[in-house]
């Protein structure tokens, strides 16, 4: 985990609050948060602002990410090339990722480490789902906001992706307005508009 990352007292101090509310917040699941090997809860950066922004609270220079980063992991060339074209004219300034597999996208996330992860569920070998529990198992890629797109989103795909973590579940095609919406949510920065 990095060196960037806070303590419970760290955030307290950057969200203006007790710390006792940034452990109860941790504790109960509401702010993501990773254990030390002395059992101690360290906070990523883009998590306390993620969460500091659900609740209209002022986010202080301090949290401010300068570049977005996006992966995409998806078997069909076709929608990665139209998904990754709508990123950079929404998102001109993000670092944006592709993998064509389940396995390849292993060793992307773990290594961009995503702020924002559009995931196919139907791919060859090692599928979305997998992917989506892999993601959320690991303290360094567990705050990532995972959006799973498919071309057949049924009710019981979307009930096991939220179960496995998946903050959002949407079918392809994207929308442009939807995918907005869905930068301004989940991306570190305020700014994810179009270019005028």
């Amino acid at each position: 985990m990095g060196n960037n990352d806070l303590s419970t007292e760290q955030a307290a101090t950057l969200m203006k609050v007790h710390a006792r509310s940034v452990l109860r917040w941790v504790n109960a699941g509401r702010l993501p948060a990773w254990k030390t090997g002395g059992g101690r809860a360290r906070i990523r950066r883009q998590d306390l602002a993620r969460f500091m922004r659900g609740r209209g609270m002022d986010i202080p220079d301090e949290l401010t990410v300068t570049t977005p980063r996006i992966a995409i992991v998806d078997d069909d060339p076709g929608h990665v090339a139209a998904l990754r074209e709508l990123l950079e004219e929404l998102v001109p300034h993000a670092r944006i990722e592709e993998a064509t597999d389940g396995f390849s996208a292993g060793m992307l996330v773990g290594t961009l480490r995503p702020h924002l992860v559009f995931l196919d569920i139907y791919m060859p070998a090692l599928n979305g789902f997998e992917v989506c529990r892999w993601i959320r198992s690991k303290p360094e890629t567990a705050g990532a906001a995972i959006v799973a797109v498919s071309g057949v989103m049924s009710p019981a795909a979307r009930q096991r992706l939220g179960e496995l973590g998946a903050d959002l579940c949407l079918s392809k095609p994207l929308e442009v307005d939807l995918l907005r919406s869905v930068l301004r949510e989940y991306l570190p920065t305020p700014s994810a508009q179009r270019r005028d």
